[in-house]
């Protein structure tokens, strides 16, 4: 890139640096705020690992939208310090002011194409993992004395009185909500975790088991010396392997899914419409790109208002992703939606090229027209 390029280039990665930076601390705080469960008792460092992984997801679908605010500020901050009607007056044309964002939008998409086909299922994939080994470690992990604590998303929940020095759970509630017919309760005096890869269990002593069914009244109590409580199945099959959701899959796991799987056409549509969204997101940053400077590419006067124009660029950006998520949603049931998937934002950069070449090339004329060089009207 020549100097005008390189100095526009560094302009809006500056922005998009700041804009990305303060973007990145609001979703570490939201996705710390959704883990906070799992992780509670784990430590800084627990904390700090499961939230990283969790964060490539969101950086996913939070990086465009900053690429497109930095290209819209960036462009907007030209025009006010009037370098952008000096670059204009020294014959830099819109398509020259197009290049280093369009660089940039690029660059940013091939990260997220990268994200999307690595980083985002590994990182998934190891968060599961994470996720089982919390909810499985309780006495590390969950379970502190005189709090209740509801590794299940609050269908299982568990409270200790204290606990020994030896590791024993002492004074030991389990009140099970899973089957949604009967809620069972289990009282014990003791509770020892016991762990056989890959597996873990919960061996409680003299205690009683509160059935209560929902068709039913009265409780059914059973007292027992010994029970077993089997805590592997956080996650877990029966057979101790990992059921990935379609966002944790690569894209090889996606398209080759097990002969049960694709007997459930509903989850195939969902494993149909995460791989092909995957490649789809990866055209947003292009597509932003072209319509910041189709709404902003252009000198205006300090009595031209451009933060109007700045509102309603973003506004449509928002609509055209917004738009793009329907789709993808449209194609979990809708095998032909796949054509809006990628038609969506393949039409926008259409368009915004298109506007662009129409209404924002210099317009030359010969210097023997003047009326229609300076677009004079008469009657």
């Amino acid at each position: 890139m020549d100097l005008y390029n390189r100095y526009v280039f560094k302009q809006v990665t500056n922005a998009l640096v700041m804009i990305l930076g303060s973007l990145t601390a609001i979703v570490w705080i939201a996705t710390s705020l959704k883990q906070i469960e799992n992780i509670s008792g784990g430590g800084f460092w627990l904390f700090f690992q499961m939230t990283s992984l969790a964060m490539p997801q969101a950086m996913a679908i939070v990086t465009p939208f900053a690429l497109l605010i930095a290209c819209l500020y960036s462009l907007h901050k030209l025009n006010l310090d009037s370098e952008l009607i000096v670059m204009t007056a020294s014959g830099a044309t819109v398509w020259r002011l197009l290049r280093p964002y369009f660089f940039l939008g690029l660059i940013i998409s091939v990260l997220v194409l990268f994200s999307n086909l690595y980083v985002q299922p590994a990182s998934m994939q190891k968060l599961r993992e994470f996720i089982v080994k919390v909810r499985t470690d309780l006495i590390a992990h969950v379970l502190q004395p005189g709090k209740f604590s509801s590794p299940s998303g609050g269908k299982l929940t568990f409270h200790i009185r204290d606990r020994a020095k030896n590791g024993d759970l002492l004074g030991l509630l389990v009140q099970d909500e899973r089957d949604p017919k009967q809620k069972l309760t289990y009282l014990a005096e003791i509770g020892e975790l016991i762990k056989v890869e890959p597996r873990a269990f919960l061996k409680m002593k003299n205690g009683h088991i509160h059935r209560k069914q929902n068709d039913k009244d009265g409780v059914q109590i059973v007292k027992f010396d010994q029970y077993i409580f089997d805590l592997s199945e956080f996650g877990q099959t029966k057979q101790g392997e990992q059921l990935y959701k379609p966002k944790e899959r690569f894209l090889s796991q996606l398209r080759n899914p097990s002969e049960k799987e694709r007997q459930n056409k509903k989850f195939m549509g969902l494993l149909n419409a995460e791989f092909h969204n995957r490649f789809a997101s990866t055209l947003y940053p292009l597509l932003f790109a072209i319509l910041a400077v189709a709404c902003l590419g252009v000198a205006r006067s300090n009595r031209q208002n451009t933060t109007k124009t700045l509102v309603i660029g973003f506004s449509i950006g928002l609509m055209f992703r917004l738009a793009g998520l329907v789709a993808v949603s449209l194609l979990r049931t809708n095998p032909y939606a796949v054509i809006l998937v990628y038609g969506i934002p393949l039409i926008g950069m259409v368009l915004g090229t298109l506007y662009i070449w129409r209404y924002m090339q210099p317009e030359i004329f010969s210097k023997f027209l003047p009326d229609r060089a300076f677009n004079l009207k008469t009657k």
